[in-house]
């Protein structure tokens, strides 16, 4: 932090440096505007490009150049390969897993992929059993209505119930 904090400081310190000249300049030229002479900044100008070369050759590698190195040189490091298995079947205590497989978990595995499909099944059947009711019940309305119609006496009663008919069968 000190380095860069003192290349900052004589970075301030060429750029103050170029302030004041250029500031004298500005004003010699003000008392000049009847002239058309144009100054020489040469030497001001070499010392500034030296000033600035001498701030380069101070510190080449600053400290985003060394980070950079050190990431190099871990990713040329060979690395640890890791190694992912899923066992189906334990190396050891096979006898006990058998045991725990098929003593435990297939019958109760069976018995809850069965019981879930009762449950499945006992819905459909309440479903057909609400809709046969349904269909019932429709078929004692209709067959009430057809015997009314037979045994009417009236014709006016059954011109009525005919344009009823219609309506409903719309």
């Amino acid at each position: 932090m000190n380095n860069t904090e003192e290349k900052l400081e004589s970075i301030e310190d060429v750029l103050q440096q170029l302030v004041i000249s250029i500031n004298r300049f500005s004003q010699q030229e003000v008392k000049r505007q009847g002239e058309t002479k144009i100054p020489d900044y040469t030497e001001r100008l070499d010392q500034i490009y030296k000033g600035l070369a001498e701030l380069k050759q101070e510190n080449p590698r600053t400290e985003l150049h060394q980070l950079i190195e050190q990431l190099k040189k871990l990713k040329s490091e060979p690395r640890t390969v890791k190694q992912h298995r899923l066992l189906l079947f334990p190396e050891t205590n096979q006898g006990q897993y058998y045991k725990i497989v098929f003593g435990r978990l297939l019958p109760w595995g069976l018995l809850f992929v069965s019981a879930s499909y009762c449950f499945s099944l006992g819905q459909k059947a309440l479903e057909v059993w609400k809709i046969k009711d349904y269909n019932e019940r429709a078929d004692q309305y209709v067959n009430a209505w057809l015997y009314m119609d037979e045994h009417a006496e009236n014709k006016a009663i059954k011109k009525r119930m005919a344009e009823a008919w219609q309506k409903a069968n719309r």
